[in-house]
């Protein structure tokens, strides 16, 4: 089989890994440009700058600065989507324990992230008589 075949992923499946490597990036872009405007904004100031000084070194600075911030909080947003798209490659339902381990949340944000979908509408709770052992299924709406 080709590599082309085997890497492309199926449409309405989860891929991991792209998921992952997207945090990832997130969170190196977020820490590298903030880190690197705070050096330029800071640098500009002292008696002896980079190369790099007056507006210019202001501008620059504060758009490192602000695309960081951007990465930074597009890397603390809930995957909402992502977690549909698991949804959908499992068969249309979900457990806690599910978007626990694939998505690499913590328990809190797994269940922010469960009611989120739940007050969205794109969530529903299958059975409400569970019993405590078994883990409760949600249903896709959407």
């Amino acid at each position: 089989m080709p590599d082309s075949a085997k890497s492309a992923p199926r449409p309405g499946s989860f891929d991991e890994e792209a998921f992952h490597a997207r945090k990832r990036r997130e969170r190196n872009h977020a820490w590298i440009f903030g880190a690197l405007g705070a050096f330029v904004l800071l640098d500009s100031a002292l008696p002896y700058p980079i190369p790099l000084t007056g507006l210019p070194s202001v501008l620059l600075g504060g758009v490192l600065l602000a695309y960081g911030c951007f990465q930074y909080h597009a890397y603390h947003r809930p995957p909402l989507h992502e977690a549909l798209e698991l949804g959908r490659s499992l068969g249309g339902s979900l457990t806690r324990t599910e978007l626990f381990l694939r998505l690499r949340l913590n328990a809190e944000e797994t269940d922010e992230l469960l009611q989120e979908l739940i007050r969205q509408g794109f969530l529903e709770q299958m059975h409400d008589d569970v019993r405590a052992e078994q883990e409760p299924r949600f249903r896709l709406l959407s």
